[in-house]
């Protein structure tokens, strides 16, 4: 596999701005949160302006109704001699705004893409990583009791440590859950879903291709394993381009947002309410409530993955052929 000039990729990175300030992973689990999703939720102004606005609020308290969580390690020294090919720049944050009781499923895929165990316990004050996986900076905020208004939007990020972490990495995913709502222009029936979005067109490409590698598509053959990929078309609210998107506050100044539907994330856990029981279930599940956890909890994780290795040796995949986005609200 040819590699692209590294030369490329540093002088990107020498022409970004300098990063914030490095923080330590703060302690904080999740056990108590619950999933809480309210399909048929109108769309409605966010109480909180800002995650500080919510943090100094008094109404919310941290470890009772909410928790951060995150890992921001040394910044990556950008320097390589090699000279017959270019080593990968491994530098790609991985982020849930909206995890625990407001988009269930979103902080365990965090850490499991993030190279970390999704399954420590409630005293757990650091997730353990996992053998052979690159370790990533992450980032997330939980909410640890059913209430809509923790939830604020991702241009309005200003957690001092969410943006640490991205200032620290050259790029960044972002994972957030969605619920379709039929466009009569460009009709997507399927419930599972994955609406890819961003500012960084060649990330976005990847984890398109990376999809389709694992098996995450429409599926004739088998729609119980079927899912529908699509690039979120420019006009949708919630294609993730907004410079003020946190996601794309990186040292490139672009990242990729992921949108996955309430029914995909139901289906890579045997039991999906309970952060304990997304915990326990992720990817093996009880066989009771769903029964393919297996292909869509290893097919996501596993695809993100080789999608960021492809992108941080400055490599583009030829993104399948993908549908325009119908519009789409969050729960």
């Amino acid at each position: 596999m040819n590699l692209t000039s590294r030369r490329s990729v540093l002088t990107s990175a020498a022409a970004t701005i300098a990063t914030l300030p490095l923080l330590s992973d703060l302690a904080g689990n999740g056990s108590r949160a619950i999933a809480a999703e309210d399909p048929t939720a109108p769309s409605a102004p966010e109480r909180f302006s800002s995650n500080t606005d919510l943090y100094t609020s008094g109404e919310f308290k941290e470890g009772t109704a909410w928790v951060r969580r995150f890992r921001c390690g040394g910044q990556p020294e950008l320097g390589d001699n090699l000279k017959p090919s270019s080593m990968a720049v491994r530098s790609t944050a991985i982020l849930a705004p909206h995890g625990g009781a407001i988009e269930a499923g979103t902080s365990e895929l965090c850490l499991a893409i993030a190279g970390y165990s999704h399954k420590e316990g409630p005293s757990a004050t650091m997730p353990a990583a996992v053998q052979g996986l690159v370790p990533r900076d992450y980032w997330m905020f939980e909410a640890l009791i059913s209430d809509n208004a923790l939830h604020v939007t991702s241009t309005n990020c200003d957690d001092p440590a969410a943006l640490a972490v991205c200032a620290n990495n050259l790029y960044a995913v972002s994972l957030h859950g969605f619920n379709p709502k039929e466009d009569p222009k460009n009709t997507i029936p399927e419930q599972k879903q994955i609406l890819i979005g961003g500012r960084d067109r060649r990330l976005m490409n990847n984890l398109a291709w990376a999809f389709d590698q694992h098996g995450l598509k429409l599926r004739a053959d088998n729609p119980d394993l079927s899912v529908a990929v699509t690039i979120a078309a420019p006009n949708s609210r919630i294609n993730g381009d907004d410079v003020q998107n946190f996601v794309n506050r990186t040292r490139t100044g672009a990242g990729a947002q992921l949108e996955l539907s309430t029914e995909l994330r139901r289906a890579m856990f045997g039991t999906f309410d309970g952060a304990e029981n997304r915990r326990a279930t992720a990817g093996t599940g009880n066989g009771v409530t769903t029964k393919n956890e297996a292909h869509f909890w290893n097919g996501f994780t596993n695809a993100v993955r080789d999608a960021i290795d492809v992108h941080e040796l400055g490599l583009a995949k030829a993104a399948p052929p993908a549908r325009i986005g119908a519009e789409s609200v969050r729960p």
